[in-house]
């Protein structure tokens, strides 16, 4: 993954990692600790603080989620539907999970001493390269299987929090419901259905839907979501921001 720094940032310890506004950072791990993630800048690695940079975000990232759980979403898409998720037996590691016509393989993404990228021979300065170079040269050597994305199912998102309307037009909904986005023109309040139901509601109130996701998901999507709005330990404890 990359991800763009927003502000300077100089190194106070020796484990992390200096860089200037602008500047591309390759993120190596950001699932250890959510305020620092490991990255790596021309040839350096290093810690960082994730307020400092904005992800360059990918539709085919899916974190840490279960080879069980990949395969479950792979299963019934297109040949050359694919996902990159973190490495189950390698923390820190990519694994890439792809639907060939015999099932869903996976394939550990392996890094050459500078850092480089590789699933075979030839090699990457970034995971977005290696997708981008195999959606044209195979990703297997037994058959011809290159990446293509999943049918979008980023119209859909799903509720993190019960929505009591108040004002007229606004769209109630559960925790749980998934609601079909319409327009997502404003950044703060999108349209959305469910069923025969229509109206506004607030955008910080959903998280993307995937057809894999699972109770245990969505507690674990609310507590990264409360905590990215500024929540704290005691609030999350509470159930209300003070």
């Amino acid at each position: 993954m990359e991800a763009i720094a927003k502000h300077d940032f100089n190194a106070t310890a020796e484990d992390e990692l200096s860089f200037r506004k602008s500047q591309v950072l390759k993120i190596l791990n950001m699932e250890d600790d959510m305020n620092w993630y490991r990255a790596e800048l021309d040839g350096k690695e290093g810690l960082i603080p994730s307020n400092y940079i904005e992800m360059k975000n990918h539709d085919w990232y899916y974190g840490r989620i279960t080879r069980a759980d990949a395969e479950r979403l792979l299963s019934n898409k297109h040949e050359g539907a694919f996902l990159i998720r973190v490495s189950e037996s390698s923390p820190g590691d990519f694994s890439l999970s792809v639907k060939c016509s015999d099932g869903v393989q996976h394939f550990k993404v392996l890094r050459d001493s500078s850092g480089k990228f590789f699933l075979w021979v030839v090699k990457f300065n970034s995971l977005n390269e290696l997708v981008e170079y195999h959606r044209t040269a195979s990703v297997s050597r037994s058959q011809d299987v290159k990446l293509r994305d999943m049918v979008p199912e980023e119209c859909l998102v799903q509720a993190l929090y019960d929505f009591t309307p108040q004002e007229p037009g606004e769209l109630e909904f559960r925790r749980g419901d998934v609601i079909t986005v319409t327009d997502r023109s404003d950044q703060h309040w999108w349209h959305g259905e469910i069923g025969a139901r229509k109206g506004l509601f607030p955008a910080t109130y959903v998280t993307p839907y995937h057809s894999y996701m699972t109770e245990a998901h969505m507690g674990i999507w609310t507590l990264v979501h409360r905590f990215s709005m500024g929540w704290t330990k005691l609030d999350i404890i509470r159930g209300t921001q003070v």
